[in-house]
């Protein structure tokens, strides 16, 4: 029986490529790179080293809606490590939005749904 963890989400997400960076309290620099998917709840990024399982991190997500980047708290949800031979190791990293604004929430709905934003 496969396992489907990362399927049973509270929030639907969408494949959707935008810039994020990530910063934890004890990390210098922040993590630049590009969400592999996104939802109302958080974002699944790959990242090149793991971080720690509910650690804090700020968050900074270009939507490319023409708005400036949505910046608020997560929480690292899950870590996942992928082993590919011959290569750096990659961590599919789950981080939950923990006080998303309301507007920055309407706007990640609305590019759920596909509505343009003015």
């Amino acid at each position: 029986m496969a396992w489907s963890g990362l399927d049973q989400r509270k929030f639907p997400r969408i494949r959707h490529a935008c810039v994020v960076s990530l910063r934890q309290a004890t990390a210098r620099p922040s993590l630049a790179t590009t969400t592999e998917n996104i939802g109302v709840g958080g974002i699944c990024v790959l990242l090149g080293q793991g971080l720690d399982i509910f650690a804090p991190v700020d968050v900074e997500l270009a939507l490319n809606d023409g708005h400036p980047p949505i910046a608020c708290r997560g929480m690292v949800a899950w870590v996942v490590r992928r082993r590919e031979l011959n290569r750096p190791p990659i961590f599919d990293t789950g981080i939950e939005f923990v006080n998303l604004a309301p507007d920055d929430h309407a706007r990640v709905e609305r590019l759920l749904a596909g509505v343009p934003t003015s």
